[in-house]
């Protein structure tokens, strides 16, 4: 759309090259800005990933050195020699089990109160199966059924040891989540005499992960994962979010917020640990630095304009300078000169510029003289009209005197001079007819038998429908009398001179009329030009045809085989508006031109 109002409506070269300049540089600063922009954004997204994970992995090896003690606890409570010997001799009467129960409890308390952050302990055993006692104080002995209906029972087959999921109390109390470890108690012939349960708060946990700081952020969220890479517990919003959470995931809140998933490194038997970081952390800088940007490309593109603005003027200071030496031709003046530019194209253009107006000034000032020339040939001839009718009856009045003395030869020479004039200077036009042309040619040839004393024969070719072609006057005479006076022929040779009349064509004026005239003389020089020739009747006629008919017709003189060959080459034309529309045509050409 933009392109075709430009064509539409045109504009100055400065203007389109300011708006090229301009659009360029725009798009390479902004290019520029935006490639920047996210190769200082990618660099920032992974220093401050890799910083994340370094922490990471700081805190996962902090959260690992923890779950090693909570084991090491879990091994320390199977293997104790007490443990071992309470749960390997069933209690035989109720003051018995009672006495047990609180061997075992008193060394459970003693654990959680030296080991922080443990919830409780409990223990599994199939004393409660067996005998019929009363609950223990304090409840943390359960059956074995109990594990069994818990779901993790059946998981001992395979681990002597392992960590359940995150889960409820199973009274429900407050809400509290926990996570528990679980080991097998066994006997020295390796029979199972109970499972040790440690339980640990999920958010002590986390507190751990977080270092315990008052400030952390509140949409800090972390997973943790065992070795195998099976959910343990997490502090996420969506539950629903923690089991398909994987390292490098890009995950959205219900809020909207967006949140990039990275995992600790720590090479650990332990736990794996996930935390999900706010798109906002890991871009920090990236709006101060678009904000930096934007400035900075603003800035270039103020320095831009006037850079563009001087450039844009350096390159179209010549074309305008042309412009102008264009106008000025326009007006006349052929005098203007352009100045050279240090551009080399800009140069040879000026140069070119120069050299043609040279050749046209010089065009000009040839067709000036030419239409001068014809000026002046056209008063000449409407001067040689003036009072023709004197010269006629003066010519018809000494006929007669001649025919009153018998002078019959000069009669004779009066008369063929009378018809030569009548002809040459008659109608005030000129061209004549084929044939009165050539009766002026026979005219003449008879006037110079008389004079040269021997018989000259002219022999014509014509072809019927030519006889009313209409030519320039006086274009044979001058050939002919060339033909009689510089002939040479020996006394008593018979001089032939042939004049034929025949249509051509070729693909320059297409059909036209060619003239050509032989003699049996003794010819012209072999270097021979026609256009240096001295005669002026020759001259004459070669001028006034091209003149009168264009440059692409005129004559050719040359040796032949007997004598000279001259060929005349002409319009074809039958009607007198068809010759006053060409002579029209090329005075109009002439006058144009001019000036």
């Amino acid at each position: 759309m933009i392109m075709r109002k430009l064509v539409r409506y045109p504009t100055k070269l400065f203007t389109l090259m300011m708006l090229c300049f301009m659009g360029f540089s725009s798009l390479l600063l902004l290019a520029s800005g935006i490639v920047y922009y996210e190769t200082y954004s990618s660099i920032a997204y992974r220093e401050i990933r890799a910083t994340k994970t370094d922490l990471l992995d700081e805190k996962s090896q902090n959260l690992s050195n923890y779950v090693a003690g909570i084991q090491d606890t879990a091994r320390f409570i199977v293997t104790n020699s007490m443990i071992q010997q309470v749960l390997s001799m069933p209690p035989d009467n109720a003051y018995d089990f009672v006495t047990k129960n609180r061997q075992i409890s008193d060394e459970f308390k003693r654990l959680t109160a030296v080991k922080g952050g443990l919830y409780s302990i409990e223990l599994y055993t199939n004393w409660l199966d067996q005998y019929d006692y009363p609950s223990p104080p304090g409840d943390f002995m359960h059956p074995m059924e109990d594990a069994a209906s818990d779901g993790w029972l059946e998981r001992m087959e395979a681990s002597d040891g392992f960590w359940i999921a995150a889960h409820a109390r199973t009274d429900g109390e407050d809400g509290l989540r926990l996570i528990s470890y679980v080991q097998r108690i066994a006997g020295n012939r390796g029979q199972l005499l109970g499972i040790v349960k440690i339980n640990i708060p999920e958010q002590h946990l986390f507190d751990i992960v977080s270092g315990n700081d008052a400030q952390k952020a509140s949409d800090d969220f972390y997973i943790i994962r065992d070795s195998r890479g099976q959910y343990i517990a997490s502090n996420l919003p969506n539950a629903e979010l923690e089991i398909s959470i994987r390292e490098g995931a890009s995950v959205q809140d219900t809020v909207g917020s967006h949140y990039s998933v990275i995992q600790s490194r720590a090479n650990t038997e332990y736990w794996v640990l996930q935390q999900l970081i706010t798109k906002d952390v890991l871009q920090q800088g990236a709006h101060e630095i678009r904000t930096l940007i934007v400035e900075l490309l603003a800035g270039l593109l103020l320095v831009t304009i006037p850079l563009a603005f001087w450039l844009s003027r350096k390159l179209t200071a010549p074309i305008y300078g042309i412009v102008r030496g264009m106008r000025t031709v326009e007006k006349g003046d052929f005098n203007v000169r352009m100045q050279m530019s240090s551009i080399q194209e800009y140069s040879h253009l000026a140069m070119h510029f120069n050299r043609m107006v040279y050749r046209l000034k010089d065009l000009i000032g040839r067709l000036n003289q030419e239409h001068r020339d014809r000026r002046e040939a056209e008063i000449q001839l409407l001067q040689s009209q003036i009072k023709p009718h004197f010269l006629y009856n003066t010519l018809d009045l000494i006929h007669w005197r001649a025919l009153d003395h018998n002078a019959h030869e000069i009669s004779g020479m009066v008369q063929q001079l009378s018809k030569l004039f009548r002809i040459g200077l008659s109608n005030n036009k000129w061209y004549v007819a084929l044939r009165d042309e050539m009766l002026h040619a026979r005219c003449y040839i008879a006037i110079q038998e008389y004079r040269q004393n021997f018989n000259i024969r002219c022999v014509e070719h014509v072809e019927n429908d030519l006889h009313d072609v209409l030519v320039p006057k006086i274009i044979l005479q001058p050939f002919l009398e060339n033909a009689v006076i510089h002939g040479n022929w020996q006394r008593g040779e018979q001089a032939v001179v042939t004049v034929s009349f025949e249509t051509h064509s070729d693909r320059i004026v297409g059909k036209h009329l060619v003239v050509t005239i032989t003699d049996n003389g003794c010819g012209v020089p072999e270097d021979f030009d026609a256009e240096r020739a001295r005669g002026i009747g020759i001259r004459n006629v070669i001028d006034r045809i091209q003149l009168y008919c264009g440059k692409m017709y005129g004559v050719q003189i040359m040796r032949g085989e007997q004598g000279t060959r001259v060929v005349i080459k002409l319009p074809l034309i039958y009607h007198e508006e068809e010759m006053e529309q060409l002579r029209r045509s090329l005075s109009h050409e002439y006058d144009s031109v001019g000036g």
